[in-house]
């Protein structure tokens, strides 16, 4: 058992050559002998200072935790993929990149969809998936977000009032917590709210978010070939995808399992980044 950096604000961003890219990413965590590391994917317009350091450091005490920026996306070079077949493709990429043979993947909103596309289009380098506040694509039960909700989501910049509304309930006890989540990811001169990816970043995402949403791959009819052990949790009051969508997931996708948090929307895992990182770690430790 080999440690590496055990804090998510300690860790030291470090630069992997990926197909003649230099891709941004840290490790932390402690590296369990015959465990695979945890590679995340982010949600739309983040970058790795939009993670909770409490869920990482929570995720890391049980093994080592892998974030990074995908391409073109914030400090890592060239420019952002249109599809998520290439952000997933460039992902996979950087797992090989690391010399790493197997990990756990976990997505949250944007992430979560491009994990299961990891899964079937490389299926050799993931043992098992989280996916989280997120939903399937070309969903036939398709409920749209609310036009409020995308349009604050697609602000310019953001103010902490955004934030807690667009991943947080209105009851006080999950604003307090969503700000004690803002607070722990504050850094000087770079507040926990603020917008760190560029407008191209936006476009792009935008762009692939659109084609998943259309199905244009045909990849809601596979996710009944996903054969990876799958975790799909949610907050019961997802604005962005609501609980249907995760249902729909468990239901197509064969060996999942389902979780759902109460008085929680769309950034559950930060509302609850102890509980759910454990809940996370006891899933891949089955």
């Amino acid at each position: 058992m080999t440690s590496t950096v055990s804090t998510a604000t300690a860790a030291e961003t470090q630069f992997v050559d990926v197909d003649g890219t230099p891709f941004a990413y840290r490790t932390l965590g402690v590296e369990q002998a015959g465990e695979p590391p945890l590679v995340l994917l982010h949600r739309y317009r983040a970058e790795m200072d939009d993670w909770d350091p409490l869920f990482l450091d929570t995720l890391a005490a049980g093994r080592r935790v892998v974030i990074f920026n995908n391409r073109g996306v914030a400090s890592s070079g060239g420019e952002t993929p249109v599809t998520l077949e290439e952000a997933a493709d460039d992902a996979a990429a950087f797992v090989r990149a690391l010399d790493i043979e197997k990990a756990d993947v976990l997505g949250w909103s944007m992430g979560g969809m491009t994990a299961p596309i990891v899964a079937q289009r490389h299926p050799e380098l993931v043992r098992r998936l989280v996916l989280t506040g997120t939903c399937p694509p070309g969903n036939p039960e398709f409920v749209p977000c609310p036009d409020h909700w995308l349009e604050v989501a697609s602000k310019p910049e953001f103010e902490d009032e955004d934030i807690l509304h667009i991943f947080f309930t209105d009851s006080e006890a999950s604003r307090r917590k969503g700000r004690e989540s803002l607070a722990r990811m504050d850094k000087p001169g770079r507040p926990g709210s603020s917008v760190k990816t560029s407008p191209e970043t936006m476009q792009a995402q935008i762009t692939a978010i659109g084609a998943f949403w259309g199905n244009e791959q045909g990849w809601f009819e596979r996710l009944k070939d996903i054969q990876q052990p799958t975790l799909v949790a949610n907050g019961d009051t997802d604005v962005a995808f609501p609980i249907i969508d995760s249902v729909i997931l468990f239901r197509e996708i064969p060996n999942s399992q389902f979780t759902v948090y109460r008085d929680a929307n769309h950034g559950f895992l930060f509302q609850e980044p102890v509980v759910f990182a454990n809940e996370v770690l006891a899933f891949l430790a089955e």
